[in-house]
């Protein structure tokens, strides 16, 4: 396997969802993203499957609603964990933009 360098990359887009690892091939393990959502709007229901998450709110609030009918109340500069096989969802709670990284790793 190629050896992968280090990169940086600056958080500037405005679209709303920007892969920020570039082609999952050339990484082990790792995913990450960066997300924007109008006031309102959710990413989707979604599993994690096999990986564990971390969402980090970087502005705006969100609510995680997670298994059955549980939520999780996420301000601007907060983090979220997400354990693996969980159904989840992120909402924007507010009426400004709401913009997020997230970040999964596969278990071993």
């Amino acid at each position: 396997m190629k050896k992968i360098k280090a990169f940086s990359s600056k958080l500037k887009s405005r679209q709303r969802f920007t892969r920020l690892l570039g082609d999952p091939s050339k990484i082990k393990g790792l995913r990450s993203g960066l997300v924007n959502l109008g006031p309102r709007e959710s990413v989707g229901e979604h599993k994690t499957e096999n990986k564990e998450e971390v969402i980090i709110i970087l502005k705006g609030s969100a609510v995680i609603c997670h298994g059955k009918n549980k939520k999780i109340k996420a301000p601007q500069n907060t983090f979220v964990y997400i354990p693996p096989e969980t159904v989840h969802n992120v909402k924007n709670s507010g009426r400004r933009i709401l913009r997020y990284l997230y970040v999964t790793a596969a278990l071993a």
